[in-house]
């Protein structure tokens, strides 16, 4: 297992080093701490910054700023950030990405897209960004899933690289209500909408669990809160209802320009939310625990279901 986290050495890349080390040790990885230094316009300058920048990673990766048992592997390396980073996936392979808080530029985000998010786009690996300085593991836990198989190697991926035993672990399986009109409303038949509309929540959380027992090792830890509205609203009332230490997302990448102009619910939520999130690409991370039975989304398990509070 090997962690990579990349840093700009800035204070608000901290606490992406701290976890980095903390899961290190909790996994038994071995973690590689990557700076880039950008292109000078002379090399003598571009001599002087990469001294600077090796001796502050040493400082770095050692006690007392380092305080993780596991000793890390430093890089300091010159050129386009993106780039190098990305090169760096490819080589290395990791299983996890850690990255700091990222620094908002609109304008130029939209044009040239963000490292988030051009690493998310290569599904190397899952990339997990740290804001909160780490000293114990991730206590309070929320999957943000749909029924997809992005959905199921969130799953798998949060398992393997961030829960523990004493993690509190719940999902949010966000899916629209389908439309009154389809099932009675015009006619006033309130009854038979709130029938349908039981039914059709009964059948998600039956799908949800159907998912887990496929690809969870414990799927009877999990809380599943199923919540009738569109994935970013409804994403957000949970992250403010039950106040989790980390978000858990799948995502299926796109084009840049859909990005752009749309934006997808991971990119959106990531956006918005100010706990840590680990994001995990579709393809990134392994293959399914076994395959699903094929009545597995007609069956429940033994496991809590609950209604997401109401707006």
């Amino acid at each position: 297992m090997k962690i990579l986290c990349a840093t700009d050495l800035l204070p608000k890349s901290d606490a992406a080093i701290e976890r980095a080390g903390l899961l290190g040790d909790q996994l038994g990885a071995d973690v590689t701490l990557l700076h880039v230094v950008a292109a000078a316009d002379s090399e003598r300058v571009l001599e002087h910054t990469l001294q600077v920048a090796q001796e502050q990673m040493r400082s770095r990766g050692r006690p007392p700023l380092w305080r993780a048992i596991g000793v890390p592997n430093v890089a300091v390396l010159a050129g386009n950030p993106a780039r190098l980073i990305l090169e760096a996936l490819r080589q290395s392979m990791p299983g996890l990405l850690v990255l700091g808080g990222h620094r908002k530029r609109p304008l130029r985000d939209a044009l040239e897209g963000t490292l988030a998010e051009k690493v998310l786009a290569s599904r190397t690996c899952p990339v997990l960004f740290a804001q909160h300085h780490a000293q114990v593991p991730y206590r309070r836990v929320l999957l943000a899933l749909d029924v997809s198989a992005t959905a199921a190697a969130a799953i798998r991926a949060a398992e393997e690289l961030v829960l523990t035993s004493e993690s509190d672990a719940r999902i949010v399986h966000a899916c629209e209500t389908p439309h009154p009109r389809m099932i009675g409303y015009a006619s006033g038949d309130f009854e038979a909408v709130t029938r349908y509309v039981e039914g059709w929540t009964q059948e998600a959380v039956r799908s949800m669990r159907g998912l887990l027992q496929g690809e969870s090792a414990n799927f009877t830890r999990y809380e599943v809160d199923i919540a009738g509205h569109e994935p970013v609203p409804a994403i957000m009332r949970a992250v403010e209802h039950h106040q989790p230490d980390l978000v858990v997302m799948g995502t299926r990448g796109g084009g840049r320009l859909h990005r752009a102009l749309l934006g997808s619910v991971a990119n959106r939520v990531l956006h918005e939310i100010t706990c840590d999130a680990l994001v995990v690409p579709d393809g990134s991370f392994g293959t399914s625990r076994r395959k699903l039975p094929r009545d597995a989304r007609h069956r429940t398990s033994a496991g809590r279901e609950t209604l997401a509070p109401a707006p």
